[in-house]
């Protein structure tokens, strides 16, 4: 029985223990990939992300290391960083060797040459489902893992502070991420937490798996094949049925043999099932999470019908004239068990109230309809929530997009951000303004006059706020209709909130201020944006 508090020599002696043949597969070799990145100012080229994978090969030839990508990456905006991607083989039994020179020494050079990583924590080891079993994040950087699993065990850069230029530079990140994905499927972008770390990928191969169900019975079906150098052994299957928080249906037997069947009680929700060797206290497969459908609903249509035809005068005098196809309504028909759970429609709306309530709390949605005589205190309502919005998840920076945005509505929201040195940007397009001019370079360039104006009007100390404001000047950049505020850097990544109109009409009138379905699309373009007004016309504000 491993102990609760875990460290490297557990790590060690784990992937000692797991690479013995036959215990997870008939390992000979481990592949390494690094992605590394040199520095002006380091000697030695950096880590960005290394993954170690045990496999299985004919010969006992060696991999010397190559670069797989013939020119160096460069990005746009990192000017004097370089990106490379190495890969070699090495015998398995010098894996443990490796990992144990990382430990004492801090540095990777199982390539011959020394690759600087930070200061690494080794982290309790994990099982990966197979990708088949539904969306996993970490498959997006391990290789290959699509038949039992992989055990995994990894050692973390906790501060990565040596990529914080990356972190701070999202569009550049994702630059990087297509850039390497030209040579390898790794994405980095799409899982940025694991930057810095090397990686030990130890993929199940003593042993074929697959889950499924008895459509007549509900019953699970297991069909396994051992690896042809493996005897069989007797291994324990394990499932549950997860509804609502509850666990509706569970099973356990011993399985050995090829197939079993596994019955299991019909109750609602999702199942999960596991293989568990129980002599060697491991897992050998995992289904992820498995729903079954049961009944399809077919809609049949018929096309055709008499068109529905209408004309409507036009600004010249005459008539537009349009046709628009018109259908009998679809007659539907289930295919399957229609039956239905007599509390899934009681429990669903159940759901839903609870849940539209923790979205109101969080300000994850708010509908704003205003009565006559209380649009004045519902702004105010609104502008607290933007407020509330910024203390929760504005502690290293927040933006905010809007076309009609003044020094006014920067005041009342950004200057409320109660964390020193936060990154806070403005973006307007001057909208509001520019109407009531004649001449649109002329009233742009008033808006900035009068914004720094209202600005230098202000009595404060400016403690500890750190905010610039640009407006769109010119040519450069695109006009912009959709309002935002932008967080780019929380603890689960970039969040975004559609505020539905603009600052100085929040609560006015009806509008929705919803979060984001993904905030890190909507931070890039802002950050796209942002870089095209960098010319000393665009700034209007800036402190310090």
């Amino acid at each position: 029985m491993l102990p609760r508090s875990w460290n490297p020599d557990i790590a060690k002696n784990e992937i000692a223990r797991c690479i013995e043949p036959g215990l997870l597969g008939f390992y000979t070799h481990f592949e390494v990939t690094e992605v590394f990145a040199s520095l002006p100012d380091h000697a030695q080229p950096i880590n960005i992300f290394t993954i170690l994978v045990a496999e299985e090969r004919l010969t006992d030839a060696q991999e010397q290391p190559r670069y797989l990508n013939p020119e160096r990456i460069v990005l746009r905006s990192h000017k004097g960083w370089s990106f490379g991607i190495k890969r070699y083989l090495k015998p398995i039994a010098e894996l443990v060797p490796s990992l144990d020179d990382l430990c004492s020494n801090g540095t990777w050079h199982a390539s011959g040459h020394s690759l600087s990583v930070a200061k690494l924590v080794s982290i309790p080891a994990q099982f990966v489902p197979a990708e088949n079993a539904g969306s996993v994040p970490i498959n997006r950087v391990l290789k290959n893992n699509f038949w039992s699993g992989s055990h995994i065990f990894e050692w973390v850069d906790t501060t990565k502070t040596r990529l914080k230029a990356l972190f701070d530079d999202p569009p550049a990140l994702q630059e990087l991420s297509e850039a390497v994905r030209k040579y390898v499927p790794i994405g980095l972008a799409s899982l940025s937490d694991r930057l810095g770390n090397i990686l030990v990928q130890l993929p199940v191969t003593v042993i074929k798996s697959k889950f499924g169900e008895m459509r007549e019975t509900g019953e699970l079906t297991i069909d396994i094949a051992w690896h042809p150098k493996a005897p069989p052994r007797t291994l324990r299957v394990l499932c549950e049925t997860e509804d609502d928080g509850a666990i509706s249906g569970f099973n356990s037997r011993n399985l050995d043999q090829p197939q079993m069947l596994l019955p299991m009680q019909d109750g609602e929700g999702l199942r999960r099932a596991v293989l568990w060797d129980e002599p060697n206290g491991l897992l050998l497969a995992a289904s992820g999470e498995m729903s079954f459908i049961r009944s399809i609903e077919l809609a049949m249509q018929i096309v055709g019908g008499e068109p529905r035809v209408f004309s409507v005068p036009n600004a010249t005098g005459g008539f537009d004239d349009y046709r628009v196809g018109v259908s009998p309504r679809p007659i539907k028909n289930i295919v399957g068990d229609a039956s239905s759970n007599p509390v899934r429609e009681w429990r669903q709306s159940r759901i839903y109230r609870e849940e539209a309530s923790r979205l109101r709390q969080s300000r994850a949605f708010k509908q704003y309809l205003p009565q006559s005589g209380q649009q004045q205190a519902l702004h105010e309502e609104a502008i607290e929530d933007v407020r509330f919005l910024i203390r929760q998840h504005g502690q290293d920076a927040t933006w905010l997009w809007d076309p009609y945005l003044s020094a006014d509505d920067i005041i009342k929201t950004l200057f409320h951000c109660p964390y020193a040195d936060a990154d806070l940007r403005a973006l307007s397009d001057a909208q509001g303004f520019e109407a009531e001019q004649s001449s649109t370079s002329t009233s742009k360039t008033r808006f900035i006059e009068q914004q720094r104006a209202f600005f230098t009007g202000i009595k404060s100390n400016w403690s500890g706020l750190r905010l610039e404001f640009r407006a769109r000047i010119g040519m450069a950049g695109w006009s912009f209709h959709d309002r935002f505020l932008l967080f780019p850097a929380t603890r689960t990544g970039a969040q975004v909130w559609s505020l539905g109109t603009s600052v100085n009409g929040l609560g006015k009138q009806h509008h929705i201020l919803q979060r984001v379905e993904d905030g890190q699309l909507i931070c890039d373009a802002f950050e796209d944006l942002w870089r095209q007004l960098d010319q000393p016309e665009h700034l209007v504000w800036k402190k310090p």
